[in-house]
C-alpha cells in the first residue's frame, strides 16, 4: 500500500469521525430543545368543569393545576396517581373505580397544559406541582402512613422524584422506565436526560412495588429489572403475563393489588 493511499485512508476516517461528532452534537441540541414536546404529546382536554371530584390548586406563581379526587367507601390508603403522557384526569374514571373497589382513594393531577391545567408542561414544573399536590393531601387529613405514591409510564418519573424528597407508605411504579431517553436508546448515550429514575431510585428507602406487562413493547421489562437492582429497600415486582404497555389495567389488576396489600403488611 502506498503512502498516498494510507494518508487518504486516514483523512477519510478523520472526516467520518468528525461527521459523527457533528451529528451527535446536532442530535443533542435538538433533543435538548424538543424533548419535552415529544415526551408530552398532549393536545385536547377530555373533560370540562362539570366533571365530578374536580378541584384546582394554585402554584406559587398563580398557575391553576387541575386535580380530581375519588374517595373510597372503605378507605385504607390514598393513592397519589401520576398518569401517562397521552392521558388526562378525565380518562381515569375506570382506573379510579378499580382502585376504589380495592379500598384505595385516589387523587390525581393534570400536568400543565393537560386537561384544564394552565401553563406549559416541563419536567421541572411537573415535579413542583407534584410536591404541591402531596402537601395538599396532608390538608385533607392524610399522613405519610397512608399515602401511596403511584406513577404510570412517564408518571413514574414524577412519582420517583416525589418519593426521593418525601415520606410515604410505598412507591408503586407501573410500566416504569430507567430514564426517558433510554426508552429510545437503551444506553445512556445522550446528554441532558429527562426523568432519570435510575439515578434517583437508589436514594429511596420506602417500599417499592413495580407492575410491568411482560409484553410491553414501549417500555420493555428490562427497565424495571434495572430499577429493582438499584433500589436498596423492601421491594417486589409483579409481571402481568401477556400484557403490553396500554392494557396493563386489565382484569389482572385485582391480582397485583392483592399482592400489594400482602406486600405492605409484610
Amino acid at each position: 500500500m502506498s503512502w498516498k493511499k494510507i494518508i487518504i485512508g486516514k483523512l477519510t476516517w478523520k472526516r467520518l469521525f468528525s461527521s459523527l461528532i457533528s451529528v451527535y452534537i446536532l442530535i443533542t441540541i435538538l433533543v435538548y430543545f424538543y424533548a419535552e414536546k415529544l415526551i408530552f404529546p398532549y393536545h385536547q382536554s377530555s373533560y370540562d368543569n362539570n366533571v365530578p371530584g374536580l378541584n384546582f390548586l394554585k402554584s406559587k406563581e398563580g398557575t391553576q393545576i387541575a386535580t380530581r379526587y375519588w374517595k373510597a367507601d372503605n378507605e385504607k390508603s390514598i393513592i397519589l396517581y401520576f398518569h401517562g403522557n397521552y392521558m388526562d384526569i378525565g380518562h381515569l374514571d375506570d382506573i379510579a373505580d378499580k382502585l376504589n373497589s380495592q379500598n384505595y382513594s385516589v387523587l390525581a393531577m393534570d400536568y400543565r397544559g393537560y386537561g384544564l391545567s394552565e401553563g406549559r408542561v416541563s419536567e421541572a414544573n411537573a415535579y413542583t406541582d407534584a410536591q404541591m399536590v402531596y402537601e395538599y393531601v396532608y390538608k385533607l387529613g392524610y399522613t405519610s402512613a397512608n399515602i401511596i405514591i403511584l406513577g404510570h409510564s412517564v408518571g413514574s418519573g414524577i412519582a420517583t422524584d416525589l418519593a426521593v424528597n418525601n415520606q410515604a407508605k410505598a412507591l408503586v411504579l407501573i410500566s416504569p422506565f430507567t430514564s426517558a431517553y433510554r426508552v429510545l436508546t437503551k444506553y445512556p448515550v445522550i446528554l441532558f436526560d429527562k426523568f432519570n429514575n435510575i439515578a434517583k431510585i437508589k436514594h429511596i428507602s420506602m417500599p417499592l412495588f413495580i407492575v410491568h406487562g411482560s409484553n410491553d413493547q414501549i417500555i420493555p421489562v428490562w427497565h424495571s429489572e434495572v430499577l429493582m437492582k438499584k433500589h436498596q429497600g423492601n421491594q417486589k415486582r409483579v409481571l402481568v403475563n401477556g400484557a403490553g404497555h396500554n392494557d396493563i389495567w386489565s382484569d389482572e389488576y385485582r391480582g397485583f393489588f392483592s399482592q400489594l396489600d400482602v406486600f405492605l403488611v409484610n
